[in-house]
């Protein structure tokens, strides 16, 4: 099962999607080459799922990914995954059936036996179909698909540019989507008969399982919230199993009544007495009558369990409960800000004179109107090199920021000529807070800066600051680092 790293999911959105629908692809090829494997009796189970996973990340980031391709491998995807179903339903009613038929009394033993044979070579040939030509129809599907997927293009922006949405983002609007669908679904289901709403609910929760599977470790809530999915999906496809089932039981039924039916004829015709009370005990036709009862009753229970924990307003706890879980995949996506006010100062407090400091060296990249900054600092706890860029102005900005080795920073350093700076920057705590003065060493200028929670925190100047202090400059142009060292 796909699970993603929280760096992945900070990718491009469109370079997200491909990477989820690449590893799902990969899992399905996985699969399918243990399918031939008579003795491994979960491989069609698996193929159909790690499909029915990349169908839904094919449908939830369509818009992210090639459209024509996309719409493509959603239909072969399919019809790959229906291939394989009749295997798998008639898997199912033999693993319910096989209790039964143990436990039955001997004369109804035979009736139920001759069902099991008749699965038995139902499952035989639907396992034959299953797997005939899928080789070929998915190395077919799987080329043009992973061809796809494996490069896109991406536009180059200039440096200003906001930057492109992650892939958390698309990931945070694609469970909201699914989950608004099932919550649709299961409102529309107002009783037992309601098939049609439970298949479309059934769909719907996949949708939302297989979108958040990939995303489990990266926020909190979804474990639990995958193990109600899971949960919901056992009872609609519990009760689609018995809906099923409950057909193929009939139609044995039917065959069985036809068949006792000629037989009395005959036993009449022949005046065969002891044959004739024989068949009109009807055995094999109770027997099925028996089963057809179970699989009504657990289908019933079923949709009890279904309505206490899921309909009628149920629900409303896990939908809301999948609303943060949007909202915390859309934190996680967002680009980090910094919040931030700035003052200049008249001189160095005496506070922080002679106390510990960092000394750093920073240049801007040529660019347009933001600017890409190298800075190499270098303290007591050794050195560090960075390329940031800030984008916007005042006292929030969204800020990206990665560490590099000081071989980039040497090659690209020269590219900073005629915009740079140099200070020593001393700590100050206050309280929670903390004030950072800088004091320019290669102009007359000191200025401090105070980093904020919250865009509306107040700030109280200490009292060994506020001598020192000429006034805010948070807003003013002229006090921003670029345009100090462009100066």
């Amino acid at each position: 099962m796909v699970e993603l790293e929280r760096t992945e999911v900070l990718r491009p959105a469109a370079e997200g999607a491909r990477l989820v629908a690449l590893r799902q692809l990969d899992e399905a090829r996985a699969a399918l080459e243990r399918a031939g494997d008579p003795e491994d009796d979960e491989a069609i189970h698996d193929v159909r799922v790690a499909l029915r996973r990349l169908r839904s990340s094919l449908a939830a980031y369509r818009p992210l990914l090639d459209e024509p391709t996309a719409r493509t491998a959603l239909e072969r995807a399919g019809r790959l995954a229906r291939q394989m179903g009749g295997a798998r339903d008639t898997e199912v009613w033999l693993a319910w059936l096989a209790p039964r038929r143990e436990s039955a009394r001997a004369r109804r033993r035979a009736a139920l036996d001759a069902l099991g044979a008749e699965l038995e070579a139902r499952y035989r040939l639907e396992r034959a179909r299953a797997l005939e030509g899928v080789g070929d129809r998915f190395e077919e599907f799987e080329a043009e698909l992973r061809a796809s997927l494996l490069t896109y293009s991406a536009q180059v922006t200039s440096a200003n540019a906001p930057a492109a949405p992650t892939f958390a983002l698309a990931a945070s609007d694609a469970l909201r989507c699914a989950a608004a669908e099932l919550e649709g679904a299961l409102a529309a289901v107002a009783g037992p008969n309601d098939a049609l709403a439970e298949h479309r609910s059934r769909i719907a929760a996949k949708r939302v399982r297989y979108v958040l599977e990939p995303l489990r470790a990266l926020v909190d809530g979804p474990p639990a919230a995958l193990g109600q999915l899971r949960r919901l999906q056992d009872l609609l496809g519990d009760r689609n199993d018995r809906a099923r089932l409950g057909e193929t039981l009939r139609a044995a039924l039917e065959r069985a009544a036809l068949a006792t039916t000629q037989g009395l004829a005959e036993a009449v015709r022949a005046r065969d007495e002891r044959a004739e009370r024989a068949l009109r005990a009807r055995t094999s036709e109770n027997s099925l009558l028996d089963l057809l009862r179970a699989a009504r009753d657990e289908s019933d229970a079923l949709f009890a369990e279904l309505a206490g924990e899921w309909l009628f307003g149920k629900s409303s706890a896990f939908f809301a409960q999948i609303g943060e879980l949007c909202e915390s995949l859309r934190r996680l996506g967002a680009p980090p800000q910094e919040i931030e006010r700035k003052y200049l100062l008249r001189g160095l407090p005496e506070r922080v004179q002679g106390a510990e400091s960092v000394e750093i060296e920073q240049g801007y990249l040529p660019g347009g109107v933001v600017r890409e900054r190298l800075r190499r600092a270098v303290g007591p706890r050794g050195a560090r090199w960075t390329r940031t860029v800030k984008v916007g102005t005042g006292v929030v900005r969204a800020e990206f920021e990665e560490e590099i080795p000081p071989s980039e920073f040497s090659r690209l350093w020269p590219l900073t000529e005629g915009a740079r700076l140099r200070k020593r920057r001393y700590r100050v705590p206050d309280g929670e807070l903390t004030w950072e003065i800088d004091e320019f060493l290669d102009r007359p200028l000191v200025l401090a800066e105070i980093e904020l929670p919250t865009e509306d925190t107040a700030v109280v100047v200490p009292e060994w600051l506020e001598p020192w202090l000429e006034r805010e400059v948070t807003s003013e142009p002229e006090f921003s680092n670029l345009r100090i060292a462009s100066s």
